[in-house]
């Protein structure tokens, strides 16, 4: 006859097999089905973006009237496309020059490399170095990032037909909700983590957005300054990889400042870029975009980086910079479930969970 104890524990193991079993086939879906859930992912965070653009719209007065909400809704969604087509227009131009010219930025490189006096312990250094050189070819790298381009604007258009189709269903959603959770028993828990979900996301979205443009362009006009080529590019680099948390601020503060020794044929301009454009980084970074966000997400920075990790695996670099919003959704999503508690305390900064609310900005 079996004990107490055996069933707990067997009980405990069937159920450590059954979230494993879960888990597994989440993971399996997610890079099974990646092509269509990308596409929608991106269209979520448009819905976002419009529903940011229309708050401002409606600060718009005319004969101290707002203008109507299907306006609002139809020019930010018009706008947003037209900035997107834009930006991909530029930064694929960009990218076409700078493969054009890379013969040219590896010959400075080389040229470089041999007016550094060196004693003749490395003198065989410096040879091998030069020799590398002359056989490194980036432009497979910026062909990849061009080849991306093309990728995300032949997606472009099924963006725009899940973002329409939200839009569309956004008046019915509240009811469709009311219906489901009222035949559940937990039907304030139900909308209490739809809010707290619905908040964490927006408010990240719009701050990140806002900060990472400003870093951006901040960015940009340092470059102009110093003379630096296709400021765009790298100015549109350091706003996309500012989503990336930690890593992201680092890999837009090095490209550009590396890009300029090849340019420049000098180790001091990477210097002066390092320290204009990581100063930027850190004071919008850690002053001003604190100050804006209010209240953290409450994630560990180690849940943070392994969450980093783990979507940079399965979706690249589309799942690096949605890492930290679905991570809060899951912090948020597991203090409200008994049995995944455990997860949230581990992901969250202070482990306290009881008085979890939505982030809102300051």
């Amino acid at each position: 006859m079996a004990t107490p104890d055996f069933n707990i524990r067997q009980v405990r193991i069937e159920r450590v097999a059954a979230w494993l079993f879960i888990t597994g086939l989440v993971v399996a879906c997610l890079i099974y089905f990646a092509t269509f859930l990308q596409p929608l992912v991106l269209a979520v965070m448009v819905w976002y973006f419009i529903y940011a653009m229309k708050g401002y719209g409606r600060r718009l007065k005319i004969r101290k009237r707002s203008l109507p909400e299907w306006v609002l809704t139809t020019f930010a969604f018009i706008l947003i496309v037209l900035i997107t087509y834009v930006v991909i227009e530029i930064v694929t131009y960009n990218l076409e020059l700078i493969i054009a010219r890379s013969p040219e930025y590896i010959a400075n490189s080389r040229d470089l490399l041999e007016s550094i006096q060196t004693v003749e312990r490395f003198a065989r250094i410096q040879e091998r170095l030069i020799e590398r050189i002359e056989e490194f070819d980036f432009r497979p790298l910026f062909t990849g990032l061009l080849n991306g381009l093309s990728g995300l604007a032949g997606n472009l258009v099924m963006i725009i037909i899940y973002a329409g189709f939200l839009i569309a269903e956004q008046r019915t959603f509240r009811k469709k909700l009311t219906i489901i959770a009222n035949t559940s028993e937990r039907a304030s828990d139900f909308f209490t983590i739809l809010r707290q979900v619905n908040d964490a996301v927006r408010i990240y979205v719009i701050v990140k957005s806002q900060m990472s443009l400003l870093t951006g362009l901040l960015s940009y006009f340092i470059l102009l300054m110093f003379d630096v080529d296709f400021p765009i590019l790298w100015a549109f680099l350091i706003f996309l990889l500012n989503y990336i948390p930690y890593v992201g601020s680092l890999a837009a503060t090095l490209l550009p400042a590396a890009f300029a020794v090849f340019q420049f044929q000098s180790f001091t301009i990477f210097i002066w870029i390092m320290l204009a454009v990581g100063t930027t980084q850190i004071v919008v970074g850690n002053i001003v975009e604190p100050r804006v966000m209010g209240r953290t997400l409450n994630l560990s920075p180690l849940g943070t980086l392994l969450a980093l990790a783990f979507w940079g695996l399965i979706w690249g670099i589309l799942g690096m910079i949605i890492s930290v919003p679905i991570t809060s959704i899951l912090v948020i999503i597991a203090s409200h479930i008994p049995s995944m508690r455990f997860l949230a305390i581990w992901l969250s900064e202070t482990g306290e969970l009881d008085n979890i609310e939505s982030v809102r900005p300051a």
